[in-house]
């Protein structure tokens, strides 16, 4: 043994120990560079590049310094830059969470013009602030494009924020809506409101709800005249469906509405902005499209930073593979957080995503006519605060394509849904999801619809709470919409969440093993597709056709995976069938409910009961208990033997999987 031991320690003596990585450092805005160090990140990139090439293998850290580095452009990664598996290229800030990377520019103060000043509101006087604009944003014709129903992504010219955050565009009324009379194409009446208040403003727009409480739309407003005691408005195009009586809209951008704190207005012609910050005078403006534009390049991390203030999405990564964000806070973008399109194997995890305009993250990967799974991910991380611009149609977590995971997140206070589901074997699990969807309507905190083909995803061992409607609202838990079939939805606690699980016309979903806590009715069926929406199913040119023959559903690999799915036309499209409904545990919750055409001969229903021996504190438990662990007792004695809800990979406080110990 001893030979050995010798021989042993003789060959290890002569393996060289692997080499420490090349760290090239970043100096923060106002610190000067150190030895070996570079004054930017586009200038560390360069360097790296260099290195690379005298050493293909080498470990390279990029290590941003302590402090603000500012971007006036995006830096853009390509498939020469990344790094090999195990030895990525790494961008990292201290761990601490102190080095800042802003696509932002700070304004400097000038003097109110006097003719300015005379046409604020009196509150405002002596708290608003001029500044002057950047010449490439003096040049923007309007402050931002039209936000309409599945219109291209519409980044604003540029958001202007202060010590709190994101400022908004002062708008009037200053809180909540007004309400629209006399609906005619483009064009609407405000009581009330004298045309005075809207006379020289050349880039005024209107936003709301103007047909169905589920699309928010803003356009910008080209004529205004007076019409009774009110205004009478006209956009430069009519709204999706109209506009109906009553509905809820507000006017963006008008100097008239500068009558608080937290609001901005531009005057294009001197390219001057007021604006009435919540505290100091520090203002700044965004300037960069996007932070990181990352195309084709494979084994990169970006790990301990924090990244803010873009005009679009912070972080976008197009192709390549094995790029992953961690430890990081994205907060106050005017698009996404970050965005994962054809990228394979990549993703977040231990980030906080926060105040994005639109969707948190976009996760799009893998092949749908091969089932070829992408390998996108998001775990453990928080979301909140998102769809800030675009409050409908704009998830915290939009996946597409195949097999991307959402697993141990919390995702909680926004009034958009939490995520939205296309394509095939998405596997959501472990989140917890709370406080969604106030003032929404006919929307669901995880959302799918429309497409036959889109069938094999996992909805499992999540707890959704507190999502309710309003008096004039109705919302969901998992909305299955307009035909979404094929789903698992499996050991999730619902607790205090309208219409849990809501099948709307599909087909072939598995519901079983979830705890519903008041939370009514517990399942809902419908047959829509045999009544109401009966076109969707017998139009071939229905987006639900369409869907349908787009994908190979004769192919031998889609036949192996969803053999119900071939000859779906000819086996009663239009009757919401096959799905099993077994083993629930309903607690002060109804049972499943079926309407238009729903029947529950179509289903398989078996074993869905309530507690057989309820503890004394159930009711005020029901209304007041976040802790998944308050149920776990409740399926005893009752013959159920439900999947264990993973209280442990949940989050129940609002800062938990958030990094830099928030």
């Amino acid at each position: 043994m001893r030979t050995l031991l010798l021989v042993a320690a003789a060959l290890l003596a002569g393996v060289p120990a692997a080499a420490a990585p090349i760290e090239i450092p970043v100096a923060a805005e106002g610190v000067r560079s150190g030895p070996g160090g570079v004054a930017t990140l586009t200038e560390a990139l360069a360097e790296a590049r260099r290195r690379r090439i005298r050493d293909p293998g080498a470990a390279i850290v990029i290590a941003l310094g302590s402090g603000t580095h500012r971007l006036a452009g995006a830096v853009r990664l390509r498939s020469q830059d990344g790094g090999q598996a195990g030895a990525p290229l790494v961008i990292r800030g201290p761990a601490d969470g102190s080095a800042r990377l802003v696509g932002s520019l700070r304004l400097t103060p000038v003097p109110v013009d006097p003719a300015l000043a005379g046409r604020l509101p009196a509150a405002a006087r002596g708290h608003v602030r001029a500044y002057r604009l950047p010449p490439a944003l003096r040049r923007e014709a309007r402050i931002q494009a039209p936000i309409v129903l599945n219109g291209p992504p519409a980044p604003p010219a540029f958001e202007v924020f202060d010590g709190e955050g994101a400022m908004h565009p002062a708008r009037w009324p200053a809180e909540g809506f007004a309400r629209a009379e006399d609906g005619d194409g483009p064009a609407f009446t405000l009581a009330d409101l004298p045309p005075s208040r809207l006379r020289d403003e050349p880039d005024l727009w209107a936003e709301g709800y103007w047909r169905w409480g589920w699309l928010f739309e803003a356009l910008p407003v080209v004529r205004t005249a007076a019409q009774g005691h009110g205004t009478r408005l006209t956009l430069d195009r009519t709204p999706y469906e109209g506009i109906r009586a009553g509905a809820p809209i507000r006017l963006v951008h008008l100097l008239a509405g500068l009558d608080r704190p937290g609001g901005w207005w531009r005057d294009a012609r001197s390219g001057i902005l007021l604006a009435w910050p919540r505290g100091g005078e520090t203002v700044e403006v965004s300037v960069a499209e996007t932070l990181l534009s990352v195309e084709g390049a494979a084994h990169l991390r970006v790990e301990s930073l924090r990244l803010a203030m873009a005009r679009g999405d912070l972080v976008s990564v197009r192709g390549g593979r094995d790029v992953v964000i961690a430890d990081s806070v994205l907060s106050l973008s005017g698009g996404r957080g970050a965005v994962f399109a054809g990228a394979r194997d990549s993703g977040l995890r231990h980030c906080d995503v926060a105040g994005t305009g639109a969707e948190a993250v976009m996760l799009s990967g893998g092949d749908r006519r091969t089932l070829a799974p992408g390998g996108l991910f998001l775990r453990d991380s928080r979301l909140t605060g998102y769809a800030r611009r675009e409050p409908t149609q704009h998830p915290a977590v939009a996946l597409d394509g195949v097999g991307a995971e959402v697993a141990g997140n919390v995702i909680h206070d926004s009034p958009a849904y939490a995520v939205h589901i296309r394509g095939n074997d998405h596997r959501i699990t472990g989140n917890e999801i709370a406080n969604l969807l106030a003032g929404a309507t006919d929307t669901g905190a995880i959302y799918a619809g429309r497409d036959w083909t889109a069938r094999g995803s996992l909805i499992a061992g999540n707890v959704l709470r507190d999502i309710r409607g309003g008096a004039d609202t109705e919302v969901k838990g998992v909305y299955l919409d307009d035909m979404a079939s094929g789903f698992t939805v499996t050991g999730n606690l619902f607790l205090r969440v309208d219409q849990p699980v809501f099948i709307g016309g599909g087909r072939d979903t598995l519901v079983e093993g979830n705890v519903f806590v008041d939370s009514s009715p517990s399942v809902h069926v419908d047959s829509r597709g045999q009544t109401w929406a009966r076109d969707a199913v017998t139009d071939p040119q229905s987006e639900l056709r369409a869907a349908y023959a787009a994908m190979p559903v004769e192919s031998p690999v889609w036949r192996a995976r969803y053999p119900r799915l071939p000859g779906l036309l000819d086996d009663r499209p239009a009757v919401a069938t096959g799905n099993v409904i077994a083993d629930n545990l309903l607690v002060l919750s109804d049972p499943p409910r079926f309407t238009d055409g729903g029947e529950a001969a179509e289903q398989s229903l078996a074993r869905n009961r309530n507690p057989a021996s309820p503890r004394a504190d159930l009711d005020r438990l029901a209304r007041t208990a976040v802790n998944p662990a308050d149920f776990a007792g409740l399926a005893e004695g009752s013959g159920l033997r439900l999947p264990t809800i993973p209280s442990a990979r949940t989050r129940r406080s609002p800062t938990a999987g958030a990094p830099f110990g928030r």
